[in-house]
């Protein structure tokens, strides 16, 4: 099955190994300039000219590179260049090109561009040094026909010879990516500009390159008619590709489902977050099964083994509620089944039921799901986790949370280089902070309402900075009730310039809808602007990321919240 991945840059292993599959396919495709992809890939790595922005876009199959298209987009046109489009000749497989191309034209429409330029060699012959060669080009333009692009007619770029195309004759074709407002004749003058300079380093000033700037004189652009497909199949519905964000979803997490009157964490609260993902490019994906090793890798195996009991012992209409709380590390367990709860829970709110065990084995899964895709090359993945998990520690669960998901995610993660691993939950995620607060490989940040006013009132306080080999690497911002989006905003921005420096290879966000303005347990007035600027800050932070899901109690703002957070945080897909 073909799947396609973004590549911003070289951080990882398998950056690297991508790269050089890249590579590989480049060499053979295009033998006849075998330096020039060091070039790219350089820009990659190390960042272009000014003005330019690399746009990387790979088809794999069984996590191997089988295709890539390598566009060159000027942000300040808002126009890109198609400047290599190929696929392995050794595979077997077809229509990777024609897959690769539909994917690169949807993740230019969701940068918002105008249009796509490329060029193809002439079909004309009498233009070529080759003549033979013109059959073969003749398909190449037909290939792009049926996707809307054509060549550009009456300019001078076609039959001029320049050091650019050093007497090589190409169409200069115009894909306007489904737009129906036509190319003026400015910006197609400005673009070819910016191309002589940002792609071959010439002086647009030199009088030949020069007249051919000042050909494209026909406003708006003129485009060739159709010569190799029928009109209708040129105006064909392309198939949508792309997926900016993975979704990781279980349907056990209805097995907890507490029916009792005020209960706010309630199943449908998922699915008003897939309500609010609708239209943003979203592919689910059903959550993989994994043993209790990652949580026994997290979590104490008494409290992973009391939950396993109890959940199992419990009638399936029976509920433990913890009232009694022995003091931790100075008494004994109860002997008493019911009352051993306390000793392992934080609150007298999260109960204990007969599928509880289950439905947070299932969270579990989500939210490991979610961190194999971003390690497998995914830019961003959301997982689903309900119940949540950040309230729990090592040994105690609470706070509607039994196992730490986020927590979980980022210790398996932390196998293949540093996380950050940031909590935008209204609630201190203390849970998290006390299973990383003694290392240095994964760096917490708690961005929270202050615990004078908010559970878990004991932790999430500014001078709790780590421990030992971990001290400096926890950071709280406790924030007063009322903070707004302008105070977040400030704050989230000193916590991602912390990142920045810590520069991990992984971002785990713990996402709380429970910040937003009118959430039942949160005092916030973060608005659905506000969300996506938050999504916006973190998607700019250049990580493959990982969500997980955590409070959130209002529909109306899970639905909203997700939506705006999504939107902003997939702007740099």
């Amino acid at each position: 099955m073909i799947r396609f991945r973004h590549l911003f840059g070289i951080a990882r292993e398998l950056d690297r190994q991508h790269v050089e599959e890249m590579r590989a396919i480049y060499v053979k495709a295009f033998p006849y300039l075998p330096e020039y992809v060091d070039k790219l890939i350089g820009w990659l790595e190390h960042g272009a000219p000014a003005g330019v922005e690399p746009v990387l876009l790979l088809s794999l199959s069984a996590h191997k590179v089988t295709g890539f298209a390598w566009v060159l987009y000027f942000p300040d046109r808002r126009l890109g260049y198609l400047d290599y489009l190929a696929s392995d000749p050794g595979s077997s497989a077809r229509g990777i090109g024609g897959a690769l191309y539909e994917a690169l034209r949807e993740l230019m429409q969701q940068k918002g561009a105008r249009g796509l330029f490329l060029e193809v060699p002439h079909d004309d012959p009498k233009l070529l040094r080759e003549p033979e060669r013109a059959p073969l080009n003749r398909k190449r333009l037909r290939f792009y026909e049926q996707y809307g692009a054509f060549p550009v007619e009456h300019t001078a770029f076609d039959c001029t010879a320049t050091a650019a195309n050093e007497g090589w004759m190409t169409h200069l074709v115009f894909d306007p990516l489904d737009r129906s407002r036509p190319l003026r004749a400015a910006a197609a003058r400005r673009f070819v500009r910016a191309l002589y300079r940002r792609k071959y380093d010439l002086d647009p000033k030199d009088p030949v390159l020069a007249g051919v700037i000042a050909s494209f004189i026909d406003d708006p652009v003129r485009l060739r008619s159709p010569r190799y497909v029928q009109p209708e199949v040129a105006m064909r519905a392309v198939p949508k590709r792309l997926a900016r964000i993975k979704v990781v979803t279980t349907e056990r997490h209805w097995l907890h489902h507490m029916k009792e009157k005020g209960y706010v964490e309630r199943p449908v609260r998922m699915e008003a977050v897939l309500k609010g993902l609708e239209g943003i490019g979203m592919e689910k994906v059903a959550a993989r099964h994994y043993g209790e090793s990652p949580i026994r890798a997290v979590h104490t195996a008494a409290l992973v083994g009391y939950l396993a009991r109890a959940s199992a012992r419990l009638d399936p209409k029976q509920l433990i509620y913890p009232t009694v709380f022995p003091l931790r590390r100075r008494q004994k367990p109860p002997r008493s089944f019911e009352m051993r709860a306390g000793y392992f829970c934080l609150d007298t709110f999260t109960p204990l039921g007969h599928n509880t065990y289950r439905a947070a084995r299932s969270a579990v899964d989500a939210a490991l799901t979610g961190a194999r895709l971003v390690l497998d090359g995914e830019r961003f993945a959301y997982a689903l986790c309900r119940p949540p998990g950040h309230h729990a520690e090592p040994g105690a669960w609470g706070g509607f949370c039994y196992f730490n998901n986020a927590a979980i995610a980022a210790h398996f993660l932390s196998a293949h280089g540093k996380v950050a691993l940031i909590d935008i939950d209204h609630h201190h995620g203390n849970g998290t902070q006390e299973i990383f607060y003694r290392r240095s490989d994964v760096l917490v940040i708690n961005l929270h309402c202050s615990p004078d006013h908010a559970y878990p009132y004991f932790s999430g306080f500014a001078d709790e900075r780590g421990e030992g080999e971990g001290k400096g690497f926890n950071l709280n911002y406790p924030l007063p009730p009322g903070t707004g989006d302008d105070a977040y905003m400030r704050a989230l921005g000193d916590a991602v310039h912390h990142i920045k420096r810590f520069a991990p290879e992984f971002l785990v966000v713990s996402l709380g809808y429970d910040i937003m303005r009118g959430d039942p347990t949160g005092t916030f007035t973060i608005s659905g602007g506000g969300m996506r600027s938050i999504g916006r800050r973190l998607g700019g932070v250049n990580l493959p990321t990982l969500l997980v899901q955590e409070g959130g109690y209002s529909l109306r703002n899970l639905r909203i919240g997700s939506r705006a957070l999504a939107a902003g945080l997939t702007e740099r897909w």
